[in-house]
């Protein structure tokens, strides 16, 4: 008996989850090529139910209301506030943002929670069984569980570390008018203790931060962490005005008073920046989320005697923060679900119905996210028939590994990788990723140039053997094998790294070993033998502003439509002829 979660927001996507176990998951983004798509996951409910071949007894359905409830109901309303994000589309006036403002004040908390619970719950039912009869008029007729936002966050980090009892942390912007929890897992109970007002979010000044450097919300976060590595230490004490955690009341407090990200970013742009560099400025915030979050760990912590820390919720996509967690005497280990957006909402809300109706808690730790869609050689080859790009050639291979590592290694190739089954999450993991040497300075600037576009601050990630990351990294404090913390680079291995971490001499490590991918660790294999350590510069498979490749008509796409001139594709080598 399985039970199908579905998230139906921003971010939107499917999984299965079946006695404690992920059967699969993924987002819909990858079918529609539209980032962070909203609406109802039609393509990954039909992939996820397709692919589940335990009867599905039980939809789970994340988020009740507030923000999820309107879009549930009108999509268009959440693609349009994401367009005007994006600037795809015209900012409204100022004056329009502070009429907008009026009802966001008024709901922004959702209080009373028990009135939004009773509203939500019936309505959202009510829509997914009719759009669910659209795809599949038997899960239609299922029971569907509506589980609160932070809840599903909570479910998504508990059920799949691994650990019997944890101290279980979320963060986001706002979801069912929190922008966070504190609670303890205990042998697959969740018990909660704390919940954070949205209206002092710390995830929404971050992001308001974000805009405030002339980036897009809920999307640039991650370069505003990046950009904080170009400023020497900076105090920035007017900060301490916007989302402080209080240990006395155990809540986020913060002297400005409500506005929505768009306000609060002009607020912020108005009376702090204006005052500082753009550098000092991202310093300073990421240092502050720092602050906060540590504070709030330890106290927490302390209170209960629970070591071990599972966390969700978008903003621990912060790898700083992460790694700010991971190092505290007080935490013995920390687990990130590595899908932690509200992305990885479907799974969550499906792991705790799984749990609640049946009981079974898997007390061991996920060891990989390859649940996505995977190809076979025949319907690879003909992918590759379908291309009619004279450019484009193709032959098979008997060593997609070997000959991988001969490129990448002896030749100095950008090699496009597509293999197995897809990663779920925002982290290419070695089945649908860009490799490079790491030790060349000049590979990040040809990825940015022929494939990425990205800003000159932002670095790429790299992947390592496990039995290396101790040599390589100085802080090495456990396997990472999602991409969800950052190490120093040991000084001895800068030049080594050099592609593949920042300026302040830190990566993004993914940690591989043959238990969870044994083709990519015989490719980084193959390389440790040419260049003497078991390294790559590893970023995703796609073109700027598109999603994660999902299948072969995908990567050849990538192929044709960049700079890159060879992929490697299941056990076929594809090469196109370079532009004179």
């Amino acid at each position: 008996m399985a039970v199908l979660g579905i998230n139906d927001s921003h971010d939107c996507g499917s999984s299965a989850f079946s006695g404690g176990n992920v059967i699969s998951a993924v987002n819909e983004e990858r079918f529609t090529k539209n980032k962070n798509e909203v609406g109802f996951p039609s393509n990954s409910i039909r992939y996820v139910a397709k692919n589940t071949e335990e009867e599905i007894t039980d939809i789970a359905l994340a988020w009740i209301g507030g923000n999820a409830l309107i879009s549930r109901v009108i999509p268009s309303w959440d693609r349009k506030r994401r367009a005007i994000w994006r600037r795809e589309i015209p900012r409204p006036s100022r004056a329009m943002l502070h009429l907008m403002n009026l009802p966001y004040k008024l709901i922004q908390n959702q209080r009373p929670h028990a009135l939004w619970k009773a509203f939500g719950v019936p309505i959202s039912r009510n829509v997914a069984a009719k759009r669910l009869a659209q795809i599949d008029e038997d899960l239609s007729h299922k029971r569907i569980h509506v589980v609160e936002h932070h809840l599903s966050h909570a479910s998504s980090a508990y059920f799949t570390s691994g650990f019997s009892e944890a101290l279980i942390i979320t963060l986001d912007g706002s979801g069912d008018g929190l922008s966070g929890t504190v609670s303890i897992g205990d042998k697959g109970n969740i018990k909660r203790l704390a919940e954070f007002r949205a209206s002092t979010s710390l995830g929404i000044m971050y992001g308001a931060a974000t805009v405030a450097c002339d980036m897009r919300y809920s999307e640039d976060e991650g370069k505003l962490m990046s950009l904080a590595a170009y400023s020497y230490p900076a105090e920035i004490p007017e900060l301490w005005q916007f989302s402080v955690y209080d240990p006395k009341s155990k809540n986020f407090v913060s002297k400005v008073r409500t506005r929505n990200e768009i306000l609060l970013a002009e607020y912020l742009k108005d009376h702090v920046l204006s005052k500082y560099d753009r550098e000092s400025f991202a310093y300073a915030v990421q240092k502050h989320a720092e602050l906060q979050v540590t504070t709030l760990v330890r106290q927490w912590v302390k209170e209960t005697g629970i070591h071990n820390v599972a966390a969700a919720g978008g903003f621990f996509s912060n790898v700083l923060v992460n790694r700010a967690i991971e190092h505290m005497p007080e935490v013995e280990k920390l687990f990130v679900f590595p899908q932690m957006g509200d992305g990885g909402l479907s799974l969550g809300a499906a792991a705790y119905i799984d749990f609640s109706l049946h009981g079974k808690f898997n007390r061991k730790q996920i060891d990989n996210v390859y649940f996505g869609p995977g190809y076979t050689n025949e319907q690879i080859f003909n992918a590759l028939k379908k291309s009619k790009n004279k450019n484009i050639s193709y032959e098979p291979i008997k060593d997609p590994a070997g000959h991988a590592a001969e490129l990448v290694a002896n030749k100095n190739e950008i090699l496009l990788w597509f293999q197995g089954r897809m990663e779920y999450g925002p982290r290419a993991l070695g089945n649908r990723s860009v490799i490079a040497l790491p030790n060349d300075s000049e590979n990040r600037d040809k990825i940015n140039l022929i494939i990425k576009k990205r800003p000159y601050y932002q670095p790429f990630a790299s992947s390592m053997l496990e039995s290396e990351a101790s040599k390589l990294l100085e802080d090495c404090v456990g396997p990472n094998r999602f991409m969800t913390s950052a190490n120093s680079v040991r000084r001895e291995h800068r030049q080594n790294l050099i592609a593949a971490s920042h300026v302040d001499h830190t990566t993004r490590p993914q940690m591989v070993s043959a238990k969870e991918n044994k083709l990519y660790y015989k490719l980084i294999s193959g390389i440790a033998k040419e260049v003497g350590y078991g390294a790559v510069l590893n970023t995703s498979l796609n073109k700027h502003r598109r999603p994660i490749a999902l299948d072969p008509e995908d990567a050849i796409w990538t192929l044709e439509n960049t700079g890159a001139t060879k992929l490697i594709i299941g056990d076929y080598l594809v090469s196109k002829k370079a532009k004179n």
